[in-house]
């Protein structure tokens, strides 16, 4: 049997060893811990959907913020249709945020996401650009996208949701507000209200050149909420407050319009105001 001294020792090199063992197992644990996912954020009353097109070729995620007790009532509602799904966080916010200040009726929203969402740059760039633009290659397929909406989307959400045909309101920013107001001069029956926020068209948009024909004869009154930045870095605010001196010059009969230049926002920024302001704007009570 070892002695005393020798007891004495390995016991020194067994509580180091000890020592190093528990603290090793406490690393480990914590790691372990760290790797182990958190639950996800789920926001009540959202559904995720994906429709096929057979006028774009293309598949589209469809993010959706429904009314609060939707599923526990018999009404149907406005349709509110929003184009980039990455807007999605912010119109359910203030979705949720509209329950309190009841600034709108509440709507069905339906964010409308390019797939694969890695691609949403190009793709949009080629989905809402109603005709081509120098060195985009792909771009030009706004007219396919509007049938999509026309002929497929609208129908399909129709079919799945208590919607009201007659309120459809379409929103859209940059490359999205000009296809908004390409919506509105190629097909004036489809959405009764319209926010186009920073709109991403130069003076020699087709937006431009077919205002006059295209707004002469509505077949029904529309609003329109017409906005932009006034530092927009993109140069947008000048060819936004030209197509609103425009419709100044046109009056068109049926288009309930408004112009709004937002001093001191950019391109990006004028969203977190522009959208809450137009969307109560356009759905204001009808005096």
């Amino acid at each position: 049997m070892p002695g005393a001294y020798a007891q004495a020792k390995i016991q020194s090199m067994i509580r180091p060893t000890a020592l190093i063992t528990l603290s090793t197992f406490l690393v480990c644990a914590a790691a372990s811990l760290a790797q182990t996912p958190a639950p996800p954020v789920t926001l009540s009353d959202t559904e995720q959907r994906t429709i096929k097109s057979s006028k774009t070729g293309r598949s589209y995620d469809l993010f959706i913020s429904l009314p609060e007790h939707y599923y526990t009532s018999k009404q149907s509602y406005p349709v509110l249709y929003v184009l980039d799904g990455w807007h999605f966080p912010l119109m359910a916010s203030i979705q949720k945020n509209n329950i309190y200040s009841e600034r709108m009726p509440p709507v069905i929203v339906i964010n409308i996401g390019q797939s694969p969402a890695k691609d949403a740059m190009t793709l949009r760039a080629r989905d809402f650009s109603p005709t081509a633009i120098a060195n985009t290659p792909g771009s030009g397929g706004g007219p396919a996208f509007l049938d999509f909406l026309e002929h497929e989307l609208v129908p399909f959400i129709d079919h799945t949701y208590r919607t009201n045909p007659s309120d459809r309101g379409l929103l859209g920013h940059s490359r999205g507000g000009e296809f908004a107001l390409y919506a509105l001069e190629q097909r004036p029956g489809l959405f009764q209200r319209i926010v186009a926020v920073s709109p991403a068209m130069p003076q020699d948009s087709v937006i431009f050149t077919d205002a006059h024909r295209a707004l002469s004869s509505l077949p029904a009154s529309i609003r329109l909420d017409l906005s932009v930045g006034s530092d927009d870095e993109l140069g947008f605010a000048e060819s936004t407050t030209a197509f609103a001196r425009l419709l100044d010059e046109l009056k068109p009969k049926g288009l309930d319009y408004r112009f709004t230049l937002y001093p001191g926002e950019n391109h990006n920024s004028v969203r977190l105001i522009a959208f809450p302001a137009g969307l109560y704007w356009v759905y204001r009570p009808t005096k």
